[in-house]
């Protein structure tokens, strides 16, 4: 009896243990089944992320092809203005004048005022320009000490002659384009 008591205590001793065994190693599997979707996540929270940074560029790259799109439409826009701007100022106004002498005689002044503006301030700004550049040397080679206010007075004429020279000169030149005007 104490050999079947022992038995029964031994199986049951060995069948908890195997349960035992059993918990321990299902564990130790859930704890990996854990570990495996924690890096499955990692790995897609990663994949979202790369694809997050490669749609940022992408529209990145979109949006400076706009702007640069915008800025081309805009400059075609500005030189079809300057072309139409030919073809909307008649080249003389003279040329329409069908009312009598007097507005005739007028308009034939308008069309010499508008002829001779834009070359008549570029010479003479120049002339202004390189009279200033005489007289500054003359005055710097003759004066050994200048005050500090005729120095500031002298500077800042020279100055203002250069910015209206300089803005002359290139509006003379700056607003040839390469399009012919038309019927030309």
């Amino acid at each position: 009896m104490l050999a079947l008591l022992g038995s029964i205590f031994s199986g049951g001793l060995t069948g908890l243990l195997g349960v035992a065994f059993q918990r321990f190693f299902d564990f130790l599997k859930v704890k990996q089944e854990i570990e495996m979707k924690k890096m499955e996540f990692d790995h897609e929270v990663n994949m979202r992320r790369i694809d997050g940074e490669m749609l940022a560029q992408e529209w990145a790259a979109r949006t400076q092809v706009a702007t640069i799109e915008a800025e081309a439409k805009q400059t075609v826009a500005a030189e079809a203005s300057f072309s139409a701007s030919f073809n909307s100022e008649p080249k003389q106004y003279s040329a329409r004048a069908k009312i009598g002498p007097v507005t005739g005689f007028m308009l034939v002044l308008l069309d010499v005022l508008r002829g001779i503006v834009r070359p008549g301030l570029t010479i003479y700004l120049c002339a202004i320009t390189t009279m200033i550049y005489v007289e500054a040397r003359t005055i710097m080679a003759g004066v050994a000490f200048a005050t500090a206010d005729a120095i500031r007075v002298h500077d800042l004429i020279v100055s203002t002659i250069l910015y209206l020279t300089t803005t002359c000169v290139l509006w003379w030149f700056g607003t040839r384009n390469s399009q012919k005007a038309p019927g030309k």
